[in-house]
């Protein structure tokens, strides 16, 4: 590590392990710059993304950590949530704030010529927020509107309820954006208290992608934000979901529908979890696509049941869930299919041929999600978030194909439950049409 001084104060430089034009900085009050110089076209990329998301939301305030990344972009007491927006437009860019489970973040994309402006924004934002009373009632009509527009659409309401019974009330077992029973009860004192608790700088990277050059992007980071003070960080509770001790299922009947859509798994690991590696190709191939899989093969290909079947795991930062899921027609065969494939998998393991394959798609597929800016951003924000090193995006063809048959068929062994599932069916039927045995039907 070099020590080299900058405008407005000292900054420690970590050179680059990669091979990729990919630097990590460290500002002495903790905040880390990330920079990704590609200079083949005039804009740049920016987040502040803060370690903290959902999972943090207080009890009974789901949304809370997503209303707080909203309200950083609309207003902050040098400029209202419309001069925002006007500036935003004028530069042809855009401004804007989300969260997931493990974090939220702002970001922006601009010309490189305004690089300056934008770095103004995520400076002005993460320090001076206004949390404007009528910004905020515009952001919970926004945010209620969205939580009640999941009923029309069964995927997100099958998964907001699967994961409800997965988590059971732990820190991922929430809607990210709230729902329609949460939303109302965010006040603007408790997005001031989520800002203040967690949006510190030794809690925050920034990402740069495109033209900019790492030391200019350091030293105008550290003028506007050396000084910006750190703090301790409280970190969500431990994660400990329990399998159940038998499948359990709830049923949502409507009648109204001509499909069924159907989600269960269990919990999973987390994404730095020795066997995650192994684990996402054994579920790449038990169900990694709907047509070159285990499961894409029983049920759509030969079974014609369903267009799309997949699995997966998560990958957060504390452990995730194992998902499985299917649209049909027929979900008495289709689930049917399902458990039988998965079992096998648990059983048996996968092929040499299949981990051949799942290898040459993982390689082969990989440079390709961080080939468009947002796949850089995307990919060294996973990079950060997860501690994975700077040399993860050179190193992990070579990791993938390290990985050996013995150590796939363990992770099936050890992480597939087979009959320790929850499960959400929803569509035109009752617990009576499926056929399922040795199960707990939830009310």
């Amino acid at each position: 590590m070099q020590i080299c001084l900058v405008a407005f104060g000292f900054c420690l430089l970590a050179s680059s392990a990669s091979a990729l034009p990919l630097y990590r900085d460290s500002l002495p009050n903790g905040l880390i710059v990330l920079t990704y110089e590609d200079h083949r076209l005039p804009t740049a990329s920016f987040s502040l993304v803060c370690r903290s998301g959902a999972a943090c939301d207080p009890e009974g305030k789901a949304g809370t950590a997503a209303l707080t990344a909203e309200m950083l972009t609309r207003g902050t007491a040098t400029m209202s949530g419309d001069s925002i927006s006007s500036l935003v437009e004028f530069l042809g860019g855009d401004f804007h704030g989300s969260a997931s489970g493990d974090f939220m973040d702002l970001s922006t994309q601009v010309l490189s010529k305004d690089v300056p402006t934008a770095l103004d924004l995520l400076a002005d934002a993460a320090l001076h927020p206004a949390f404007d009373p009528k910004e905020l009632k515009l952001a919970l009509d926004r945010f209620l509107s969205g939580a009640q527009r999941i009923k029309d659409s069964p995927n997100q309401q099958v998964d907001q309820e699967f994961i409800k019974l997965v988590y059971q009330g732990l820190p991922y077992g929430h809607p990210n954006y709230g729902d329609t029973l949460s939303i109302p009860l965010i006040k603007r004192e408790d997005l001031l208290a989520f800002y203040n608790t967690y949006v510190k700088p030794n809690n925050c990277f920034i990402i740069a992608v495109g033209d900019v050059k790492r030391a200019d992007l350091v030293a105008a980071v550290t003028q506007r934000l050396g000084s910006w003070t750190p703090a301790q960080v409280p970190q969500p509770k431990s994660l400990t979901a329990t399998y159940p001790d038998r499948m359990k299922v709830k049923v949502i009947t409507r009648s109204d529908m001509n499909q069924t859509y159907v989600e269960f798994g269990h919990p999973g690991i987390t994404a730095t979890d020795p066997d995650m590696l192994a684990t996402r190709l054994m579920s790449y191939i038990l169900g990694g696509s709907a047509m070159n899989s285990r499961l894409g093969n029983t049920v759509r290909e030969k079974g014609g049941l369903a267009y799309d079947v997949r699995c997966w795991f998560d990958r957060n930062t504390l452990p995730g869930a194992y998902h499985a899921t299917v649209q049909t027609a027929n979900p008495k065969e289709a689930i049917a299919k399902m458990l039988r494939v998965i079992q096998v998998m648990h059983d048996s393991g996968a092929a040499a041929a299949e981990l051949e394959k799942a290898q040459n798609y993982y390689t082969g597929s990989f440079p390709l999600t961080y080939s468009s800016t947002g796949g850089k951003r995307s990919q060294v924000l996973t990079m950060e978030l997860f501690h994975y090193g700077m040399d993860w995006l050179d190193k992990f063809p070579d990791r993938v194909r390290a990985v050996t048959l013995d150590q796939v068929n363990k992770a099936a062994s050890d992480h597939i439950k087979p009959g320790k599932y929850w499960m959400v069916i929803l569509g035109p039927v009752t617990k009576e049409d499926l056929g399922l045995t040795d199960v707990e039907w939830i009310q």
